[in-house]
Parts: structure tokens; sequence; C-alpha cells
């Protein structure tokens, strides 16, 4: 999987890596445009595709492939659909206040698993997310947070480092490596994450936390 991942961040990478500081404001914008939404729908993919294999490897059973790319191509919709719907309320949250995006974020936190695991549409997926997170919500924003200062905070000295070289591998290649590696992280968390609430709130066993695709 981290191949996948490696595959999204050169989607959000490359186009503005290409860009320079003396490229016109409209190409700028156009790459960043073009490489957000590309990095969105592909990470969307690869995290469906993670969390099926996580959650048969969590299970006991050989991770396949081939089996969770079939998965991630048939709930890409639903999945893309939970995420645009978070990110959207996140992003209203932070807007007002951080609270209530600490709210979305934590409450949200497994809605990718349960729209990949339960087969759910996005709607029910993130009540379903908000109902097992329940009681948890603020010790998984805080992890949340943590993970993501430290990956803001690496992938800033990965780019200072790289800068001075002026050679466009040396700083691609570390951001490339680095996302890959946190993206694939921060989506078996999640669905470590979802197992776990599932068998502490419901008493489900390995039999139950299974895909509605096997």
């Amino acid at each position: 999987m981290l191949l996948l991942y490696g595959i999204a961040s050169l989607l959000l990478n490359v186009p503005v890596t290409f860009t320079t500081d003396d490229s016109p404001a409209a190409d700028v914008f156009i790459a960043c445009a073009v490489s957000l939404v590309l990095w969105i729908a592909f990470n969307v993919f690869a995290g469906a595709a993670a969390v099926d294999g996580a959650i048969d490897d969590m299970c006991g059973r050989r991770a396949d492939a081939a089996k969770s790319v079939r998965v991630a191509l048939q709930r890409l919709l639903p999945v893309l659909g939970v995420t645009a719907a978070v990110l959207v309320l996140a992003i209203l949250g932070f807007a007002v206040m951080v609270f209530p995006a600490a709210i979305v974020i934590s409450a949200c936190f497994v809605a990718v698993p349960a729209c990949v695991v339960e087969g759910l549409g996005p709607i029910q997926s993130m009540r379903r997310s908000a109902e097992l997170t329940r009681g948890y919500r603020w010790r998984i924003f805080a992890l949340w947070f943590a993970i993501m200062l430290i990956e803001a905070i690496v992938q800033s000295e990965l780019d200072q480092a790289a800068r001075p070289f002026g050679n466009f591998a040396s700083i691609l290649a570390p951001q490339v490596a680095w996302d890959a590696l946190v993206g694939a992280f921060a989506v078996v968390l999640t669905a470590v994450t979802y197992r776990e609430l599932r068998v502490a709130k419901e008493g489900a066993d390995d039999n139950q936390v299974a895909t509605v695709f096997d």
C-alpha cells in the first residue's frame, strides 16, 4: 500500500515542484488545483484499499492486494463522498473556531473504515463513526493532532534540507517518501481504531469485523 500512497504523493508534488517563484500566478494556481484534486482522489482510493488490507490482516487473513484494490474501486464513490463531507465540515469548523473542527475530525475519524467495511453510504458512515467514537473523541483528536504536528515538522525539515541542493529529485524524493509513510500509517491507524472501537463497544469478534465483500 506504500506504493499507492507514493503515487498519490507524486500527483500532489510533481505539478507544484515544476513551478518556480517566477511562474505566473495563474500557472501556479492551476498546478496547485490540479495536483490537489488528483491527490485527493487517489489518496481516497489508496485509503480504501489500505483499510481493506489492514482489516484482513487484523482478522488473521492473508492480505490480498488485488482484492483490496477491487474493494477500493467498488467503494470509491461512497468513500469520496465521506471524505468530501468531512473535509467541508472540518473547514467550516476551523472557520468558526477550533472546537467544532476538533469535534468533526474526532467524530468522523472512523467514517472511511465504516464505509469500506460495512458498505454504508456517506451519511450513514459518518453517523456510524459518530456512534463508535462517542466517549473516545478527545483521545482520538489528541492522537490525530500529534500525528499531524509531527508530519508537518518533519516535512518542513525535509524541504529545508533538500532545497539548497537545487535538484528536482532531491526535493521530490524525501517529500514523496515521507508522504507515503504518513499516509499509510494514518489510514491503518483509522482501521485499527475502528476495529478496537467495535470490539470495545459491541464485543465484535474478527469474523464480525470483516468487509461486506468477503
